[in-house]
């Protein structure tokens, strides 16, 4: 199934949808957990990818998911996956009824039917390897026959029969990596929840018809996305764990009561014993609470005397948790009930040539004001404009074939705007397109 399959199953039906898929260059980058040198198991290599998608609807964005994804290779027989949501947002400006939910749920299932292989075929490392490329380099002070000797060794050493094919091969060798696997690896999925007005939207809690969910609910709200994937997604024997900071366990089980897998239990994937060293068991995530403590543990040289225990009762004292607000952490592991196979192709993911090119995309959507329509509005416009004048590429369309049923209440997982009338002003002057 492509992406565009995934979401029309989704989308109400006969309804015309755009969507954007980005996906950066895989990384090599630091292991997610810290090793202990004194371990047996200490991974090989680990690569991170980021995905980011957004949907449109009647020129305006609406919908924003950001995951990353890693591979970590302990060796050549064994590895594992971690899919890990860093964040999803609405901004209330879509003029239909769709379910957020199903539209994230569905971009995960998209994403765990991809061969752990598609992000190791091209890796770039985390250091170039320098000392590997010739110190024949081409300068502009080298003369006509210098360049065509230079060329001529580079071909000899390359065994490659042109030049073009030299020049290629050598910059695969020199600056890229590929890896393999098996596609049957462990899986694993994580997220931290908190409630928050806006997370990829600024100023989208200013809409009053964009729909915030609070700390139970939003717990609530993603617990049923996982729970819907340990049914459908996931071997029977898959862990399901879930860990509210600072609560009583009694309490944390009133949640998993409502769960329809059995064996969601309290707690988290990643810890094993609770007199362990947080720093060799608790995961380092882009923008997280848990990594943001553990920098702060750092800096006051507590790093090898901070347990597992004390770690999860100092965290629900930080800030962050101290505004009287539901936050969690959850997490899956276990094995896909069916062999990721999926190569994404062209349509269904955009693979920016740099991080600064990615970040530059990424921004047309999280840069803007969603105070007003005219946001929404403003960044589908510059995101057309960018993919069409410097990618010569449009945004995926789609139609949606889902059928809705009438209901008398709203669906607090959908997202419902009524028709209205509104003025907006003029479109402002496009941002000029970054230089990449």
């Amino acid at each position: 199934m492509s992406l565009n399959d995934y979401l029309s199953s989704v989308l109400p039906v006969n309804e015309q949808f755009e969507y954007l898929s980005l996906q950066s260059i895989p990384l090599e980058t630091h292991a997610v957990v810290t090793a202990n040198k004194d371990d047996k198991w200490i991974p090989k290599s680990t690569i991170k990818t980021q995905h980011f998608f957004s949907l449109f609807h009647q020129g305006k964005v609406f919908f924003s998911l950001e995951v990353y994804v890693y591979v970590t290779l302990w060796d050549e027989a064994d590895a594992e996956r971690l899919i890990f949501v860093s964040k999803a947002d609405t901004n209330g400006y879509c003029d239909t009824r769709v379910s957020v939910k199903d539209i994230t749920r569905i971009l995960l299932e998209f994403i765990l039917s991809i061969d752990p292989n598609y992000y190791l075929q091209r890796v770039k490392p985390a250091t170039r390897p320098y000392k590997k490329i010739s110190t024949e380099l081409i300068n502009p002070a080298s003369t006509p026959a210098e360049t065509l000797r230079i060329l001529a060794r580079r071909l000899t050493q390359s065994g490659c029969t042109s030049l073009k094919e030299t020049m290629s091969s050598s910059f695969q060798q020199d600056f890229y990596l590929s890896f393999t696997c098996s596609r049957e690896i462990l899986t694993k999925i994580c997220l931290f929840t908190r409630p928050a007005s806006q997370y990829l939207f600024p100023d989208s809690s200013k809409n009053s018809k964009k729909h915030i969910l609070n700390g139970e609910e939003l717990l609530k709200w993603w617990g049923s996305i996982l729970d819907r994937l340990l049914i459908e997604c996931f071997q029977n024997d898959t862990q399901a764990k879930l860990r509210i900071p600072g609560e009583d366990p009694v309490r944390v089980r009133s949640y998993l009561r409502e769960m329809k897998y059995p064996l969601w239990q309290v707690g988290d994937i990643f810890t094993s014993k609770e007199h362990s060293l947080a720093v060799y068991s608790i995961p380092l995530f882009p923008d997280d609470p848990k990594a943001r403590f553990m920098h702060q543990l750092a800096e006051e040289d507590r790093l090898l005397k901070e347990s597992l225990s004390s770690f999860w009762v100092e965290l629900q004292e930080r800030q962050e948790f101290k505004l009287s607000v539901t936050a969690s952490v959850m997490g899956i592991s276990g094995h896909s009930l069916t062999t990721p196979i999926l190569y994404p192709s062209s349509a269904d993911v955009i693979v920016p040539k740099s991080k600064k090119q990615f970040r530059a995309i990424k921004k047309y959507i999280t840069g803007e004001e969603y105070d007003t329509e005219e946001g929404a509005i403003e960044a589908f416009l510059n995101i057309s404009d960018f993919l069409l004048l410097r990618m010569a590429r449009n945004l995926q369309s789609l139609t949606g074939k889902k059928e809705y049923r009438e209901r008398n209440q709203r669906d607090p997982t959908s997202n419902i705007s009524s028709m209205a009338i509104t003025t907006l002003k003029p479109r402002k002057k496009a941002k000029a397109l970054p230089k990449t």
